[in-house]
C-alpha cells in the first residue's frame, strides 16, 4: 500500500504551507479578538519550532525533511505576489531543510506564558523564548490559482530528486474564494504529482471570520454551507489509511472517505488540523 515509506535522511519528507495573505486576513478569527494573519503566523511558527525540536538529537538537527512556506496575495494593481513567507536569513528560499529552519530564525521574541496552578488557582507568568520565521501580512486579493500553480512547479522539481520519499504534503490555509479563476483544475494537477510511495496530498483549511460551527475531515459534500466549501472539499485529498488510522486513534470520529479539509476553523481547529495533516506520516509520530 502507498504512504508507507519511513521518513529518514535518505528519504526526506516535504511539507509545503500555502498561506493566504489577502486583505481579509486582517479580520478577527472567529470567536477571538486576534487577527487571522496573526493567529496563522503563531500556529505556523509553533509548528516549525516543534518540528525543529523533534528533529534534534545528540548530533544536532537531523536533516530529515524539507519545508516550504509560501504566501500569496495581490498588489494594488491586482497582480499576484507569490513567494516564500520566510523572513530573515531564509527569505526568498522556496524550499529549505529543517536544519536550516532550526539554525536560522528571523529573530527570537520574549513572550509571557500564563500557567495556572490547578491546586491553588494562582497564575504564574513564565517568560518564553519564541523563534520567529514568518510574520503577518494582509493586503490585496486571493490569487489561489497562481499559488497552486507555483506549488506544482516547486514540487515537480523536488519530486524529481526524491522519487522514493514519502509523498509531499501541502497544507493550504485561506479565508476566502479564489479571485483568479477556478482553483480545482490546479489542485487536481498538484495531487496528480507522485513519488513511488503515492500522490501528493493536499489539505485545505478555511479560517472563519464568525463564530460559526466548524467541521473537519468530511466524508461527503452533503450539507456543505456554500460554494467555497464545495470547492475546498473537491480540492482536498482523501485521507490515506495511515492518516485515517491516526485520526481515529486521536479520537476523531471520521468516516471512510474523509478528506483533508477543515471549514470555519478557529484557532483550536487550526492547530488540530496542522498536527493531523503533518504528523500522521511514518516517522513523525
Amino acid at each position: 500500500m502507498p504512504y508507507k515509506m519511513e521518513i529518514s535522511r535518505q528519504n526526506k519528507a516535504c511539507f509545503l504551507f500555502l498561506l493566504d495573505q489577502s486583505y481579509s486576513m486582517c479580520e478577527p478569527l472567529g470567536g477571538s479578538q486576534q487577527r487571522k494573519c496573526d493567529e496563522l503566523c503563531n500556529a505556523i511558527n509553533s509548528w516549525l519550532q516543534n518540528m525543529t525540536i523533534r528533529a534534534s538529537g545528540d548530533q544536532g538537527i537531523k536533516d530529515w525533511m524539507d519545508i516550504g512556506v509560501f504566501g500569496y496575495r495581490t498588489n494594488s494593481y491586482g497582480q499576484p505576489i507569490i513567494g516564500s513567507a520566510l523572513q530573515g536569513p531564509l527569505a526568498s528560499s522556496p524550499i529549505v531543510s529543517i536544519r536550516d529552519i532550526g539554525m536560522n530564525p528571523a529573530r527570537i521574541e520574549q513572550r509571557i506564558q500564563y500557567i495556572q496552578d490547578p491546586t491553588t488557582g494562582q497564575t504564574f507568568e513564565i517568560p518564553n523564548e519564541c523563534p520567529i520565521w514568518v510574520d503577518p501580512c494582509c493586503e490585496g486579493g486571493t490569487p489561489m490559482c497562481n499559488m497552486l500553480y507555483t506549488a506544482h512547479q516547486t514540487l515537480t522539481e523536488w519530486i524529481s530528486q526524491h522519487q522514493y520519499s514519502f509523498p509531499p504534503i501541502v497544507v493550504h490555509i485561506t479565508d476566502g474564494e479564489s479571485q483568479d479563476g477556478d482553483p480545482r483544475p490546479y489542485a487536481q494537477a498538484l495531487t496528480r504529482l507522485s513519488t513511488m510511495d503515492g500522490n501528493v496530498l493536499l489539505f485545505n483549511c478555511h479560517l472563519s471570520s464568525t463564530p460559526a460551527p466548524g467541521f473537519m475531515f468530511p466524508a461527503n459534500p452533503y450539507g456543505l454551507p456554500d460554494m467555497l466549501a464545495q470547492y475546498l472539499y473537491e480540492m482536498s485529498s482523501i485521507l490515506p489509511e495511515p492518516f485515517f488510522n491516526h485520526a481515529i486513534a486521536e479520537g476523531l470520529p471520521l468516516q471512510r472517505g474523509a478528506r483533508g479539509m477543515a471549514f470555519n476553523a478557529d484557532m483550536v481547529c487550526l492547530i488540530q488540523f496542522l498536527n493531523m495533516g503533518t504528523q500522521a506520516a511514518p516517522g513523525l509520530r
